[in-house]
C-alpha cells in the first residue's frame, strides 16, 4: 500500500512538471505595453475590472466600481496633503469566494478602459469587505525615481504611519455617511476608535508569515521585533504537502509573472522560512511594482522576491486573508516605499547562509538547520533573533533553563572588499531561557559588527555549534584570603579561592598573581570574579534585548580597526574564567597590569559567578 501511494506521488510529480514544462514554452515573453489611466480623468461611478489570485496561481478577474476620490496626510506629522487615493466598491465571483478584499491582494491592478488605474491598498476593517482603497498607478511609479543605493538608512524597523484620506465629496455606504478614511497596518487598524465620520481601513498585505520547526513563543517575538499583530505561525513538519512545492513550481520562467499574479517577499528561506504576500500591479521589462503600500518602509532594502503559491482565501469578520506559500526565487526588492516596493526580476539579492547543529546532551539527539537570510543591515538582526531561537528551540523541543556550550564561526566582508574569519567558544547558563541568552550572543556579535566605527561589514556566513543539556553547571566565588604575611612590590601573592560549584561540595584553588613593579605604599584591591555577578545576570528577559550577552560586558578601547576589535572580542574572558585583576583602592578605574595584562584569568568548566574584593596593604621591602 505504501509502495503504491509512493507510485502515485511519483507519477503526480511527473505529471505536474511536464505540465508546467508545456506551460513555460506556451507562455509568451511579458510585454510592458500597457496605457495608464490618469488620475485627473478618473470619476465617480466608472467601472473597471482587477486582477488577483486566490488560488494557485490562476490570475482572475474581478468587478471594480469607483466611488470617491481621497486626498491623503500623515497623522501626527504633519497636515500637508500627500497624493491622492480612490475609494473603490469591487465585486463578482471572485470577490464572493475571496470573502471581500483579503490580505495578500496589496498591489492587485485595477483597470478601467483596459488602462492601468493603480493597485488596491487596504480593505474596510470590520465591516464592509468589498470597499477598498487604490494607489494610483503615477504615484507608485514615482518609486523608481529613488536612487538604488545611496540612501540605505541603518535605523531599526518601523510601522508604517497611518494616514488620512479625505474624501472630496462625503459619500454614503449603508447607513454610514463617510468623508474620511483612516488607513493603517493591521496591527494598528484594529486599535483606532474612529469618529462618527471616519472608517478604519486595513492594509491588504499578509503579515509576516514563518514556516516554524515547531509551534512555539517565535510569533510573539517577532511580533515585538517588528511592532506586528497578525503573524501567522505554521507548523512546517505537519504541512510539508503545502509548503515544500519547490517539486512542482521551480521551473516556472520569470515570464510567467505579469500584473495580478502573487509574489513573496522573504527575509529568511530554508529550514525556516519568513515571508509576507502581495500582488504584482505593474511590471515593465524586468522590473517590477507591487502592494501599493509599504511591507515595512525602510527605504532602499535588498530583500528576496519569490514567487508565490496560494492555498485558499479565507472568510473573516475582521479582514479576510490568503495562506500562501514562497515558491521560486525571482529577484531583489530594492525599495519599500509609502505607496508600495519595487523589485528587479533576475538579479538575486546576497544571502547568508546559516547553519546550527544543535546537541542535546539531555534527550541524547543531534539536530542540523540550514536556512539563508537576507543580506539587509536594516533588518538583519531582527530576522536571526528569530530565526536563530526558533532554530534552537525546534531543536531541543522545549523552552527554559539549561546550559550551553556554543562555538561561532563567521565569515564577514567590508564594503571596501576585506575579508575576515573568526571564532569564539563560550559557556552559557540560565535558569529561565537559554536559548534567548544564546540568541542575544549572536545577534549581539552581529550589532557590533555591523555598528563598527572603524569599517562598513557584514556577515557572510554564520555557523554555530551548540551542546545544551538540561543541568545546571555554574560556579560561585565565596571566599578569597591572601596567604602572605607580607606583600611587597614586584612580589607574588599567594591566594585561596573558595569556590562552590552547584549541589557539590566546596574547593579551593591556589593561585599565584605577580604584584607590579613601582607600585607605592597605597593600599590595594584585589577583586576575583566572573563575568556574571549573580545568578539573575545569566537571565535575558525574552521580550527584551536591554540585556547584551556576557562576552561584551569587558570594554576593550585599544581597537584601532575592525581586525583588533574583533581579534579582541575573540580572545576576550569567557563566561566559565575565574578574573583576577588589582586596582588602587579607592579608585576603581586606576586598574594595575600584572604580567602586561589587565586580568589574571584561570579556566573552569563551569559558568563563573560571584565576586569577592579583598583589600590589600603592601609592605615596605
Amino acid at each position: 500500500m505504501e509502495f503504491l501511494l509512493l507510485r502515485d506521488k511519483i507519477a503526480f510529480r511527473l505529471i505536474s512538471f511536464f505540465c508546467i514544462l508545456f506551460t513555460i514554452y506556451t507562455i509568451p515573453g511579458f510585454s510592458a505595453e500597457i496605457n495608464l489611466f490618469p488620475l485627473k480623468e478618473i470619476q465617480v461611478g466608472m467601472k473597471g475590472y482587477g486582477k488577483t489570485v486566490i488560488s494557485g496561481r490562476k490570475i482572475e478577474k474581478f468587478d471594480v466600481e469607483i466611488l470617491g476620490i481621497c486626498s491623503n496626510n500623515k497623522i501626527n506629522e504633519s497636515t500637508i496633503t500627500s497624493g491622492k487615493s480612490i475609494l473603490v466598491k469591487v465585486s463578482g465571483d471572485v470577490i464572493k469566494r475571496a470573502g471581500g478584499i483579503a490580505a495578500g491582494m496589496s498591489g492587485s491592478p485595477i483597470y478601467i478602459d483596459n488602462k492601468l488605474v493603480g493597485g488596491i491598498s487596504s480593505g474596510w476593517l470590520m465591516t464592509d469587505h468589498t470597499v477598498g482603497l487604490i494607489t494610483p498607478i503615477e504615484e507608485m511609479l514615482e518609486i523608481w525615481n529613488y536612487p538604488s543605493d545611496k540612501d540605505k538608512p541603518k535605523t531599526g524597523i518601523k510601522t508604517g504611519l497611518l494616514q488620512k484620506h479625505h474624501l472630496e465629496k462625503t459619500i454614503k455606504i449603508g447607513s454610514k455617511n463617510i468623508d474620511c478614511i483612516i488607513e493603517a497596518p493591521y496591527s494598528l487598524a484594529s486599535s483606532i476608535v474612529p469618529n462618527s465620520n471616519e472608517v478604519v481601513f486595513s492594509q491588504a498585505a499578509t503579515e509576516l508569515k514563518i514556516d516554524d520547526i515547531n509551534k512555539n513563543r517565535i510569533s510573539e517575538t517577532i511580533k515585538a521585533r517588528l511592532n506586528r499583530k497578525n503573524v501567522i505561525v505554521s507548523d512546517k513538519q505537519n504541512n510539508d504537502s503545502k509548503n515544500d512545492l519547490s517539486g512542482y513550481f521551480a521551473v516556472i520562467s520569470p515570464d510567467y509573472y505579469e500584473p495580478g499574479s502573487s509574489i513573496g517577499i522573504q527575509l529568511a528561506r530554508g529550514d525556516i522560512n519568513v515571508t509576507t504576500i502581495g500582488t504584482l500591479t505593474h511590471r515593465d521589462g524586468n522590473r517590477i511594482l507591487g502592494l501599493a503600500h509599504s511591507f515595512l518602509k525602510k527605504g532602499n532594502v535588498s530583500f528576496l522576491l519569490t514567487g508565490a503559491y496560494i492555498h485558499h482565501s479565507f472568510g473573516s469578520v475582521q479582514m479576510p486573508f490568503k495562506i500562501g506559500a514562497p515558491t521560486e526565487m525571482l529577484g531583489t526588492v530594492e525599495q519599500d516605499r509609502e505607496k508600495g516596493i519595487s523589485a528587479v526580476i533576475g538579479k538575486l539579492p546576497a544571502m547568508i547562509p546559516v547553519k546550527i547543529d544543535v546537541t542535546d546532551k539531555t534527550l541524547g539527539t543531534e539536530k542540523s538547520i540550514n536556512f539563508q537570510v537576507v543580506k539587509d543591515i536594516t533588518v538583519l538582526n531582527t530576522v536571526l533573533d528569530t530565526t536563530i531561537m526558533q532554530a534552537l528551540e525546534g531543536a531541543i523541543d522545549r523552552e527554559g533553563p539549561g546550559t550551553a556550550l556554543m562555538s561561532i564561526s563567521m565569515d564577514c566582508s567590508s564594503k571596501n572588499g576585506d575579508n575576515y574569519n573568526f571564532r569564539r567558544e563560550n559557556l552559557f547558563y540560565s535558569k529561565t531561557d537559554i536559548c534567548q541568552v544564546l540568541t542575544n550572543e549572536v545577534t549581539s556579535l552581529v550589532d557590533m559588527i555591523s555598528e563598527s566605527e572603524y569599517d562598513e561589514v557584514l556577515p557572510t556566513r554564520i555557523l554555530l555549534k551548540v551542546e545544551i543539556e538540561n543541568k545546571r553547571k555554574t560556579l560561585t566565588i565565596e571566599k578569597v584570603e591572601v596567604k602572605n604575611s607580607s606583600v611587597s612590590s614586584g612580589g607574588v601573592l599567594d591566594v585561596e579561592v573558595t569556590l562552590k560549584p552547584y549541589r557539590e561540595p566546596k574547593f579551593i584553588r591556589k593561585v599565584k598573581l605577580p604584584i607590579p613593579q613601582d607600585i607605592g605604599k597605597e593600599n590595594l584591591t584585589l577583586s576575583v570574579f566572573g563575568l556574571n555577578m549573580k545568578v539573575e545576570d545569566l537571565d535575558v528577559p525574552s521580550d527584551s534585548k536591554e540585556n547584551k550577552a556576557s562576552s561584551f560586558k569587558i570594554e576593550d578601547n585599544n581597537n584601532s580597526d575592525f581586525s583588533t576589535l574583533i581579534r579582541n572580542w575573540a580572545s576576550s574572558p569567557k563566561n566559565s574564567d575565574i578574573l583576577f585583576q588589582l586596582s588602587v583602592e579607592g579608585e576603581d578605574n586606576k586598574k594595575l597590569k600584572m604580567n602586561n595584562k589587565d586580568y589574571e584569568i584561570q579556566p573552569t568548566n563551569l559558568v563563573v559567578t560571584g565576586r569577592v574584593d579583598t583589600t590589600l596593604t603592601l609592605s615596605e621591602e
